[in-house]
């Protein structure tokens, strides 16, 4: 079940990346699923999910507000995450020791190891409004 998790949460977030929705029903990834839609492409922000749309703010553990939810959505539903994680990454603007993990799993992955500090400065941000 585990595996077929991961694959419906991996197509789920390509369909996503390519600008299509799915519906999964019965699983943890029809939520992510839903929450996807949120978030789309736009020509000057990239990756935007309806909280902050700016990419100068510098995010650490203790952080609060509009875009600590927009990195929590922005990793939530245009990555992978889901693939690797069977609890939910919740959006809800509190930067605590779930999305620091979130963030340094996302660093990791799509930056490179040399970049994983657990920190959204500009290259963070960048990055994940690029994936």
């Amino acid at each position: 079940m585990k595996n077929v998790r991961k694959s419906l949460v991996v197509l789920t977030a390509t369909v996503a990346l390519f600008g299509g929705s799915v519906a999964v029903a019965g699983t943890a990834s029809a939520a992510a699923a839903a929450a996807a839609e949120n978030c789309r492409r736009t020509q000057t922000v990239g990756w935007y999910c309806g909280h902050h749309a700016g990419r100068t703010v510098v995010l650490a553990q203790g952080s609060k507000g509009a875009a600590v939810r927009e990195v929590q959505a922005l990793i939530a539903n245009t990555t992978a995450y889901y693939a690797y994680h069977s609890t939910p990454l919740h959006v809800d603007g509190d930067y605590g020791p779930a999305t620091r993990a979130a963030v340094r799993w996302f660093q990791g992955h799509y930056m490179g190891s040399g970049h994983v500090d657990g920190v959204v400065g500009p290259n963070t941000w960048n990055r994940l409004r690029k994936v």
